[in-house]
């Protein structure tokens, strides 16, 4: 059936692909306008719809740039309720309804640094440049279809679970171009490799992407750190192998933290809802409902960007009810870090 299904959905792929073909081209001959910023981008983002690991890249970038440099993130603000150019210097109020949730999750991690929504991202650089606090480097969430603004370097992410060269436009796959879209990217980034991977096999996957011989490659995996509690009741508790988990994501791939998590808990029930989820009260009852039925030593565990969710004032009732703890994450490279390091400071 699924087979099938793909069969059928394979003549709107392509036309979903060369729509996104010939828009590559109309930006290239220069009949659509790419803004060109006088700050030093540099644009992070994937031809697949979610989950390659964007904003644990974009962390990395900030950790490594922002003791030397003025930082700036820019996205827009997926999901938010507001509209239009806003700026964590200049707003009293950052969360995932003012700026998106993982805007939010950015500024909370990084509060030193300028955090930037806007759906006109030239419109947005331009004000950055004119601004008092005028960053010394802009990174862009989510840019590589974002023709508008031509960034200085521009990094390609692909799942090592679900590469782009094995994939296929939207609707029957899960791209948002044709893979030859990649020839694009400045560097392409294998992201979620397992800590294993050897450089035989990294080079035998550099050979099936199909890169140009100017596309530097590498290989990135992910590194959980300890579980943090965000409640009061969570603060109270000590974790051991046999405490009942429930696990609640809203993310676009929930198997890596379910495999981390099974590494550490036998007893664990998931309960899984879409990318950017907005948690309802309805949900918030039925979580309490789980956890109830688990016993009273059982916690919540979730990721960082589904907990700047659940601090909506609307859900306060029950996360204050509940123990919740974050697994923090972050991205390690496997290879070559210091000729990436290299590449990053060149643009400035």
């Amino acid at each position: 059936m699924k087979r099938l299904l793909y069969i059928l959905l394979l003549p709107f792929g392509a036309i979903y692909g060369i729509i996104g073909l010939i828009r590559r081209w109309l930006y290239k001959i220069n009949c659509l306008h790419s803004y060109s910023s006088t700050l030093p981008t540099i644009g992070i983002g994937n031809l697949t719809v979610g989950g390659t690991g964007k904003t644990p890249m974009v962390e990395y970038l900030v950790r490594m740039l922002k003791n030397d440099h003025k930082v700036a993130t820019l996205s827009r603000g997926y999901r938010r309720k507001t509209k239009g150019y806003l700026n964590s210097a200049d707003n009293g109020t950052v969360d995932a309804c003012t700026f998106g949730d993982e805007p939010a999750q950015l500024h909370e991690k990084f509060p030193d640094i300028q955090v930037v929504v806007c759906e006109k991202r030239a419109e947005a650089l331009q004000r950055l440049e004119r601004a008092g606090q005028r960053p010394d480097i802009v990174l862009l969430d989510d840019a590589y279809q974002h023709l508008q603004v031509k960034c200085r370097l521009n990094l390609l992410l692909t799942d090592f679970t679900r590469l782009y060269c094995d994939d296929y436009p939207m609707p029957a796959g899960r791209l948002r171009e044709f893979p030859s879209a990649a020839a694009a990217a400045d560097v392409v980034i294998v992201t979620k490799s397992p800590q294993s991977l050897t450089w035989d096999e990294a080079e035998k996957i550099r050979t099936k992407l199909g890169r140009k011989p100017c596309q530097p490659c590498f290989f990135t995996t992910l590194v959980y750190d300890k579980l943090t509690p965000i409640t009061s009741m969570a603060q109270q508790l000590t974790l051991t192998p046999n405490t009942p988990v429930v696990l609640l994501t809203g993310i676009a791939n929930p198997k890596p933290i379910q495999q981390e998590i099974s590494k550490q808990f036998s007893d664990i029930e998931t309960i899984s809802y879409s990318d950017h989820h907005n948690f309802s009260s309805r949900e918030m009852e039925y979580l309490c409902r789980k956890m109830a039925e688990k016993g009273e030593k059982a916690v919540v565990v979730t990721t960082e960007k589904d907990a700047v969710r659940l601090r909506d004032s609307q859900l306060r009732n029950f996360t204050e009810k509940l123990p919740i703890f974050v697994l923090p994450v972050r991205v390690k490279f496997l290879f070559g870090e210091e000729e990436f390091i290299r590449m990053v400071n060149k643009i400035q």
